[in-house]
Formats: structure tokens, sequence, C-alpha cells
């Protein structure tokens, strides 16, 4: 289905009944991304998820804010008319989660899971916690020049992996158009959002994440007692595409525990 926002229309897929899951995709990526969360909690939950204006199957322009996202999804929430959704968000789709959770603090939500994301990109004097090797001075260049080498540790799973590169072939994701919207993400500091968030919150951590220095859940754990983080061990930053049966395992667990 679509869901118009201002100046683009929004491609959304929903299937099943029940508790509704929001699936909040990283930057460049596509809805397929969570073809095995579709697959499974379809099941007994209404799952939800859609591509970024301008990428996959929506239309307009790419968005250029973290802001702009955050009111496309509470445009997707009240067009399907979802109450208490869970909101899971991988990589920047934790930035977009928090953007909502600051800008739209009135709408009610079950829990939050933050995959493989620091609530603070930029490392500084007084935080080693965020992408690797980001500083203020490296991030012109890492803006322009993708990280070398793999976002995982072994590849996603058979399944996932047809459906993403049909999905980017498709839709091919050009970064350039996309540069406005990653300076965003680089810039955003979400420490104090997570830290005065009191729904209950999971972090799913990558063990051998290429992205992050490991260390940000625990720090909010001990500053935010609705927060917990769980570790997933062999397994790069796309958690939920290369070990879906872990990552499955433990939503499963954390829905059950928040209803």
């Amino acid at each position: 289905m679509l869901v118009e926002v201002p100046q683009a229309k929004l491609a959304v897929h929903t299937e099943g009944e029940g508790r509704p899951v929001i699936f909040l995709n990283g930057f460049g990526s596509y809805k397929e991304i969570w073809t095995a969360q579709v697959a499974t909690f379809s099941r007994h939950a209404q799952t939800v998820c859609f591509d970024y204006r301008g990428q996959g199957e929506s239309t307009g322009a790419v968005a250029t804010t973290l802001e702009q996202l955050a009111d496309d999804l509470l445009a997707v929430i009240r067009s399907l008319v979802l109450i208490r959704p869970l909101l899971v968000g991988h990589s920047m789709g934790a930035s977009v989660l928090w953007a909502f959770r600051q800008r739209h603090p009135e709408v009610p939500v079950s829990g939050l899971v933050i995959v493989d994301q620091s609530p603070k990109m930029l490392n500084t004097a007084d935080w080693p916690f965020g992408y690797r090797n980001l500083t203020a001075a490296t991030a012109p260049v890492q803006l322009t020049q993708p990280r070398q080498g793999h976002e995982t540790l072994h590849g996603m799973v058979p399944e996932m992996l047809t459906a993403f590169i049909r999905a980017e072939s498709q839709h091919p994701f050009t970064r350039d158009e996309g540069l406005p919207l990653l300076k965003s993400h680089f810039a955003a500091d979400w420490r104090d959002v997570a830290i005065a968030e009191t729904t209950p919150t999971l972090f799913v951590t990558a063990e051998q994440t290429p992205y992050f220095n490991n260390g940000y859940g625990e720090w909010l754990v001990q500053r935010n007692a609705h927060v917990r983080e769980v570790l997933l061990a062999d397994c790069g930053h796309d958690v939920m595409a290369e070990v879906p049966e872990a990552f499955n395992q433990t939503l499963r667990h954390f829905m059950k525990q928040h209803q």
C-alpha cells in the first residue's frame, strides 16, 4: 500500500494481525531487509515496514533530515491506525526512532528496540562509543567515502540476501543523493533522549560489529532503569539478516515481557 506524505508516497508493507510492530531501515536500505522478521512475527502480530521517501519503491526526493523521516513515521502510524506500536530501528533507523520520540512524545508506543546503533555517532573526548574513527575532523571524508569492508561477519542468510539484492537491483540507491540525510545522522546526539525514555528499551548489539565501539548499551543501562542490552555473537552490523533466528528469539522474548 501507499501512504501519502508531503511531496512523496511511501511504499508500506503490512502483514499479519495483532500487536503492531514497525521495522525501520538503516541508511540506504530497503524494507526487504526485514524479510525474516515479517515471515516470523506476522503469524501473531501486525508487521509493518516501509521504504523511506525517495528510496526503494517510495516516491519523492530522498529525505534530508531525520526529523523528516520521523514525521513520515507518524504518517504511517496514523494512516494504519496503529495502537501502541513496538518500534524496531536498525542502524540509522534507530535515529529515526529517537527523532520520532523527541518530536512526537504524545504518540504511545509499547517498546523500543535498537539494533546495532550508538545514540551518538561522533566520537569525542568523553564519548568513545561512536562510529569507529568518526570525529568532527574525519566526518567530511567519511561522509563521501564509504567505510571499506563488509557490514556482516558471514553475510546475510540466503533468503534475506535474495530479497535484498532484488530490491537493490530494482531501485538502486545513490549515496550522493543521501548525503544530507547521512550528515544529519552523523551530527545527531540522542543520549539525552535515550536517558529520559520511560518506555521499555532493548539494545540488540552485535559483538563483532564493524561499525561501533561497543559499550554504549551498558552506558545507558547504568543511566536508565528501562534499558536492557543483549549482545549477539557471531554476527556483524546486519544482525537481523545474518542471524535471524537468534535475533527473532531475542525480539520474541522482549515482546512477551513487554506487552
